[in-house]
Order: C-alpha cells, then sequence, then structure tokens
C-alpha cells in the first residue's frame, strides 16, 4: 500500500457503474479507492470516470480468476502479462483483486498469480481476502486460525493482509425493536435496553491480524459490516464508528466496507440497508458513511506513516486482549470500556469501546499531549476527555 484509502467490497451493477452520477456518488462519500469486478469491457469503461473523481481502482480480471479456478499454476505467467499489458494505458489502477476467502489447498496456484504480477506489474499490488476467525478448519484447510494464516504468507507471499469479521448479529431482535411504531425516545429507550447477540472473536481475530502483519511487516486491512443481511442486524451510527475506529487503533491502513450497493433480492440472505439500493438510491447508511469517512479520513492518513507499538483495553478487556498498563507517555487511565493504541510517532488513538453509550476518560500523562482538530494537532489543555458510541480521538506526545 502506498497511502491509507478507504473503499468497499460489492459496488454498483455493471449497467449502473458505468453512470457518471454513480461514481460522483461514491467520491462524495469519501470512498477513495474502487473495486471494478466486472468484464474486462466494463472495467475499462469505467477507469476513466474513476480517474476524473479522483478515484483509483482494484481490478479484478475474469482470466485471473479462471487461473485460480483451475489451479493451472502453468498459466499463471502468461495470464498476468497478458492483464497486465491490456490495461497499461491506465495510471489509476493501484493494484489486482484476486479471490475471496480461499480455502489454504488454493495457496500454491495464488502464490504463482501472486509472483507472475510482481514480475510484470512491480509497482502495484495483489489483494487476496482471507476468512474470519470464525471460519471452520475445513473452511480453512488449516487446524487453526493463526496456521492458516502463518502458512498464507510464507506459501504466497502476499502484498498485503487483507480479512473480514462481521461482528454484529441480532437482526431479528434488532428489526422487532427498528420497526416499533413509537416515538423517538421511547425507541431509543428500547434498544438500548436491548439483548443481542454480537459473535464472540473479534478482538482475538483483530490481534491476530496485528501480530502476524506486525511479524512480517506486511500492512493490514480489514473489511467491516454495513450491509443488513442473514444474520446480521442493521447498524447504528455508533456501531459503524466502533467498527471503523477498532481498525485505526489495532493499526489497518485500509478500511473497506460489506456492502456500498445493495446485493440484490435474495430470499435468503434479504440484503437491505445497504449505501444505496438496487437503483442507486442513497440510503441512511450512505450519510452515515460519509460523515464517518470525514471524521476518519485524516486519522487514517496520518496513522499510515507510523507503526502500531501495543494495543491496550482500559477496564476490563475483551477476550484475546491485554488490560492497559503504564506505556508511553501515559502513566494511568481513568474510565471504563475503552481502547488505545500506542504508535511508533508517539500518536496515541482512544476509542470508545461503547457503542450505545457515551463515556469519559481522564488520561495522565509525564509530558505534554497534542489532540487533532479539523485534521490538524493543537495543544491539549483538557486532560478528560468525552468520547461518543464507539468514537475515538487522536493525541500525539
Amino acid at each position: 500500500m502506498n497511502q491509507f484509502d478507504i473503499t468497499y467490497f460489492h459496488g454498483p451493477f455493471a449497467d449502473y457503474v458505468i453512470k457518471e452520477e454513480v461514481i460522483a456518488d461514491i467520491a462524495k462519500s469519501g470512498m477513495t479507492l474502487m473495486p471494478l469486478h466486472y468484464n474486462t469491457k466494463t472495467n475499462k469503461a469505467v477507469l476513466p470516470i474513476l480517474r476524473r473523481y479522483g478515484l483509483k481502482a482494484i481490478i479484478s480480471d475474469p482470466r485471473i480468476y479462471r487461473v485460480y479456478a483451475a489451479d493451472d499454476l502453468a498459466a499463471a505467467d502468461a495470464a498476468a502479462k497478458e492483464v497486465v499489458s491490456d490495461y497499461a494505458e491506465y495510471d489509476n489502477i493501484i493494484g489486482w483483486d484476486i479471490v475471496d476467502e480461499p480455502n489454504a489447498a488454493k495457496f500454491p496456484v495464488l502464490a504463482a498469480i501472486v509472483n507472475a504480477f510482481r514480475r510484470y506489474s512491480p509497482d502495484k499490488e495483489t489483494v487476496i481476502n482471507l476468512f474470519p476467525n470464525y471460519a471452520s478448519p475445513e473452511q480453512l484447510g488449516n487446524p487453526d486460525y493463526m496456521s492458516h494464516l502463518e502458512a498464507f504468507v510464507n506459501i504466497v507471499r502476499p502484498h498485503l493482509l487483507s480479512y473480514d469479521h462481521y461482528h454484529f448479529l441480532g437482526r431479528q431482535n434488532r428489526n422487532e425493536i427498528l420497526d416499533l411504531e413509537v416515538d423517538e425516545r421511547e425507541r431509543l429507550i428500547r434498544l438500548s435496553a436491548e439483548t443481542t447477540e454480537n459473535r464472540g472473536g473479534f478482538f482475538e481475530n483483530i490481534e491476530d491480524f496485528r501480530t502476524v502483519a506486525l511479524k512480517y511487516q506486511i500492512d493490514p486491512m480489514l473489511i467491516v459490516l454495513l450491509t443488513e443481511h442473514g444474520p446480521y442486524r442493521n447498524l447504528t451510527r455508533g456501531e459503524l464508528f466502533w467498527e471503523v475506529n477498532m481498525c485505526l487503533a489495532y493499526g489497518m491502513k485500509r478500511i473497506s466496507y460489506f456492502t456500498y450497493w445493495e446485493p440484490g433480492h435474495d430470499e435468503h440472505w434479504q440484503w437491505t440497508n445497504a449505501m444505496c439500493d438496487t437503483e442507486g438510491n442513497k440510503m441512511p447508511h450512505y450519510y452515515d458513511v460519509q460523515a464517518i469517512n470525514r471524521v476518519i479520513a485524516p486519522v487514517g492518513r496520518h496513522l499510515f506513516n507510523t507503526t502500531s507499538q501495543a494495543v491496550f483495553h482500559i477496564g476490563t478487556p475483551e477476550k484475546g486482549a491485554s488490560a492497559f498498563t503504564v506505556y508511553g507517555p501515559i502513566t494511568a487511565i481513568e474510565g471504563e470500556n475503552g481502547v488505545i493504541g500506542f504508535f511508533e510517532d508517539g500518536s496515541i488513538y482512544l476509542v470508545n469501546r461503547d457503542y450505545i453509550n457515551e463515556n469519559t476518560f481522564t488520561l495522565h500523562a509525564d509530558k505534554p499531549l497534542a489532540i487533532m482538530q479539523d485534521g490538524v494537532f493543537v495543544d491539549c489543555t483538557d486532560s478528560t476527555i468525552t468520547l461518543g458510541a464507539g468514537e475515538a480521538v487522536l493525541l500525539k506526545a
């Protein structure tokens, strides 16, 4: 990766993606990188439109997927050479999207594909998105998650590490409350009291991913939940903030939302509440994500150029995480239910781990701190900081 980017997984249908107004909306939402998962003709038609709006692209080309699907290691070199040559005139391509959630049995052919792209496209990345830690050993093709990550890195030698993790379940309960015909105050009271089932393992997953990324010095990224589907509930803005801010606290170098566009009508998944519906009409989450992206973009750009050193939980730590101890300039923290990430350049990212309620933290430091406001650091005159649901603040010693 060469800069912090905000992207998504699953975009407009092919007959919409070639419309200028659709691309304009993507740019206005705060996205900076667009995956093009279409045929070669459509991909090429879209690239000049993206360029007009300052957007970069990751290309998924059917010729590469055929090599992957057939396990044809011998064909990888010629296919990569052909694809790179075919797209040579476009200067806003930053890489090649290979596949989503491969089994370990596919690692050898992925290694051949990645190596081929290294030969013919040395200035661009390849993207392979991995399973989350709740995938079964049968899905992984490895006995456990850390073995899977280690095998992937050592066999495939990827340009970057990517995975998805969808934490927020309880769709039926959430919908029952969101659909109640009550006033807003009563709806929020019932919502805050609701018992939902969140999937365990979010922090174990991001801790493991961070560990492997640092060990091998590979940039990591995370695809977070956005669109309501299957068992996954319709998220609040606080929950969306929580997801992306945890990414930043743990040193993720790119953030991706699943999904931008509603994937379609499916009796099983019952997709709804994406950023845009199947015809491109903006839905409430468009404006949620637009607002969130304005907040996190300057933070992500700053943290991209430094390295995560430590992450602690304030109060009782979640499974897999470490409780706060004296670190860097921070000698003590008063408060509960927070996450704090420390970075090599002295940056400190403090996140409210509560995605429903605001929280107040008091930091004690042995040197003055600066706080980022409107994209610039100013002197921090108050050691007590109140953060809204899932929100965060960037400090620097």
